[in-house]
Parts: structure tokens; sequence; C-alpha cells
């Protein structure tokens, strides 16, 4: 071999060492979104850019190629479906969020000496519990008397609720005299809820759809702004779910964003909050 062809030969192995790059091919990206909706009742994943990015990304790292491989991964694998899940659920939330029916809530409560038995749905990384928890104790409510729990499909956003660590965007609208009763500076940005607060808490990975054989009954219901990912037809499923889980004369409050149909067993009795009736 030449002192030249020894150099056109390394050169050539060099180009066989380098990595074929196979671009994800998710041309029918409308399998996996019906297939989710199917599911979770979320509609039109197909129809946002950055939720396909997002996807195909997490696909090449798993060296998923093609729209039927990652079907059949979803399909036969539920910690891989629930990865995708926590992918296409942004939760972007914050304290006091559509403060006027917390408000209202509270007094509700004070209202009455009875335990009160609390459901948020979705509870995303679980602002709105605490929320309802500090501004009870704020009013003086005996909090040993309230249960409250959250149900969320994002299993990321469940472990971030019982964790409570929150930075500025999560607490600015809170002031510093409650940030420093309720909370535990753990950083120049970050903050944990009172322990107090944890221990009352509950957190689980649920999906809606999934909850009606659950027995457990609430005196009152929040799920605000999650019809906004349905359709009328899931809009309708989850409604009869949320009417399901409340006790005869319950309180059902919904979110600013969210359009429900009227329902038989709800009595629309304050902007975005209904009373279930006998």
């Amino acid at each position: 071999m030449g002192f030249l062809d020894f150099f056109s030969s390394k050169k050539d192995d060099e180009q066989k060492k380098e990595p074929i790059k196979v671009k994800v091919d998710f041309s029918n990206f409308e399998l996996i979104s019906e297939y989710i909706y199917t599911k979770s009742g979320i509609i039109d994943l197909d129809k946002r850019a950055l939720v396909s990015t997002r996807l195909k990304q997490f696909a090449q790292e798993l060296n998923i190629f093609t729209t039927s491989d990652f079907l059949t991964k979803m399909q036969k694998d539920i910690k891989f479906y629930q990865d995708v899940i926590n992918i296409v659920t942004v939760n972007e939330t914050y304290f006091f969020r559509e403060y006027h029916e917390l408000e209202w809530l509270v007094e509700y409560i004070k209202s009455t000496n009875e335990n009160i038995k609390i459901l948020s749905l979705p509870s995303s990384s679980g602002e709105e519990t605490y929320s309802i928890l500090i501004m009870l104790d704020m009013a003086g409510v005996d909090i040993s008397r309230i249960e409250i729990s959250g149900y969320d499909i994002n299993s990321e956003a469940v472990d971030d609720a019982r964790n409570a660590y929150y930075n500025s965007h999560s607490l600015h609208k809170i002031d510093e005299n409650i940030k420093n009763k309720y909370f535990t500076k753990q950083s120049d940005d970050l903050y944990q809820i009172s322990s107090n607060f944890r221990n009352i808490a509950k957190f689980a990975q649920k999906n809606i759809f999934e909850l009606n054989d659950e027995n457990s009954k609430y005196d009152i219901v929040l799920s605000r702004n999650m019809f906004i990912y349905f359709n009328n037809e899931k809009r309708a499923q989850a409604l009869d779910v949320i009417v399901n889980l409340l006790k005869n004369g319950g309180i059902y409050i919904k979110g600013h964003a969210d359009n429900i149909e009227q329902h038989l067993k709800l009595k629309n009795i304050e902007f975005g909050i209904y009373k279930k009736e006998f």
C-alpha cells in the first residue's frame, strides 16, 4: 500500500464509523394522538407542533423511529405510556390562582363545623391544594377537620406536589409574611411548604376516566381548567364522574376557562360554583 493509499483508506474507515442519523417518521402522528385521546380524553395533540417535537425527541432517545413502533410501545409498556403523558401534559399553575372561588370555598367551610373532604382534580404540582390549606388556616379554620386529596394524570406533577418545593413563579401572588409563615426557604429561589400541610395533603396519580368505581365521596371537588383539554363527549363523561364523586349536596368548582354542559344533578349557585342536588 502506498503512502497516499494509506491515508485514503484511513479516511474511508473514519467515514464508515460516523453514526447514521435516522429521522423519526411521525407522518401519521394522528394515530398516537387518537390513542392518547381514547385513554386520557386529551384532544388535538396532532395539532400541537411543540408536543409532536417533544415526542419525536423522546422517541429518538429510545431508538424508536416510526409511529407504529411508538404506538406499540405505548400499548404494551405502562411506564412508557406514563412517560408520554408526562410529556404532553404541561402543568402551569401558581398559588392563589382564581382567588375569588377559593375565598368562597373558605367561607363555605367556615359556615360548618363538620369534617370536610376535598378533592382537587387535576392537582398539578399541588399549588391549589396547599393554597386551600393556607387560606383555611389564615381564616382560623381548624385544618385537622379537613381531609384534602389531589389527583393528577401526570406522575411527575404528583411527585412535585408531595415534595412541595416551589419557586418565585409559583409564589408570585403570595406576600412575604405569608411566605415566611408557611414556607421554609431552601435556596435563593426555592421554598418548601410547611411539613404540617405536607402531612395533611394526599396526592395520587390517577386518570379521571378511571374513577367511576371509586367509593370515596367528597364534600367539595375542584376541577379547574381541565375541561379545556376535552371535546364535548369527554367533557360530559368527566362531569358524570365528578357528580358521582360528590356527596349529595356537595360542591363542584370549575375553572374560568372551562366550558361545561348543564347537568341534571348540578345547580349553579355562584359563578363557576355548583351544588349537587338530591
